[in-house]
């Protein structure tokens, strides 16, 4: 009757979207942490210890149990259930011998080799699936840290759905890179706010021609150039004095004959001989005049 469950759960996820929330209750019980060890060679961690197919990887606790895969972000549940196409490749990698209750098909396989998907799934799933095995496994990605804050946690102190998302969203800041992962990882971890959807009237006023006020032209100036900063500031200077180059020898002697006979142009000249006052009792005398006197 399980089996016909298992069947039933996923042919309905298989139709139902990739990503789905169904938190479901499974035949696996953890009473306190488990000790993880890694598988070598693979981004993943195992539960030695416990009679279960207990994996971490990406940041979430994976468990296989009834040909299904369930996953969470703690390390008891709630477990969603996850769609055969959504898997995380790497936890399909997973060699058989890490299966500590592998089921009956699995005991007649490699050990050292992943589980027969295609046995499992059927011929579709290894259409849709056909490069799962195909990577390169010198560049296999660093595991992701364990969320050993949860270790003081137990069966009788298990906190509650809110006290699981704020505990996580404060001690564990990795987040998942797989599509899977980060979609239980919201679910059970993200903000739990919507955002809130715009309204049309909104939408409307961002859609309308908005007026744009043109800026000022700015009235045009010659450009001018700055002085750089490293250049002296420049000072008012005076006009040079006009000052008049001395003479030579020659044209000072030249200069003073010019002055000596402008002195003489200037001085008053006489014709002939100047006019004597004549002495008392005698006559004056006309030159060019005969005095009477014959020769």
């Amino acid at each position: 009757m399980r089996k016909l469950f298992t069947i039933l759960v996923m042919a309905a996820l298989n139709l139902a979207p990739a990503y789905t929330n169904a938190s479901v209750n499974i035949s696996i019980q953890v009473v306190q942490y488990p000790v993880l060890q890694r598988i070598p060679g693979y981004p993943v961690y195992y539960a030695p210890r416990l009679h279960a197919n207990y994996f971490f990887y990406d940041g979430l606790y994976w468990v296989y149990v009834d040909d299904a895969w369930y996953t969470s972000p703690w390390f008891d549940g709630p477990w969603d259930v996850v769609a055969i196409d959504t898997v995380p490749l790497f936890v399909l990698r997973i060699p058989v011998r890490y299966y500590r209750y592998p089921p009956v098909i699995f005991r007649s396989w490699a050990i050292d080799a992943p589980p027969r998907w295609d046995r499992v799934w059927g011929p579709d799933w290894a259409h849709r699936h056909s490069n799962w095995q195909r990577w390169n496994r010198t560049a296999a990605p660093a595991p992701a840290p364990l969320p050993r804050y949860q270790q003081r946690f137990t069966r009788a102190n298990y906190p509650t759905d809110e006290q699981r998302r704020e505990l996580a969203q404060q001690h564990y800041r990795y987040k998942p890179h797989d599509a899977q992962a980060r979609q239980t990882w919201q679910n059970h971890v993200g903000d739990r706010t919507p955002r809130r959807p715009p309204d049309q009237a909104h939408i409307a006023r961002q859609s309308e021609p908005q007026y744009v006020r043109p800026a000022p032209r700015a009235h045009s100036k010659p450009d001018r150039q700055s002085p750089p900063h490293d250049a002296p500031v420049a000072r008012y200077e005076r006009p040079p004095e006009r000052v008049e180059a001395p003479l030579n020898e020659a044209a000072q002697r030249r200069g003073h004959a010019d002055v000596r006979e402008f002195a003489r142009n200037t001085e008053p000249r006489h014709e002939g001989r100047p006019d004597k006052p004549n002495k008392p009792g005698k006559p004056d005398k006309e030159e060019g005049h005969d005095s009477g006197k014959h020769h």
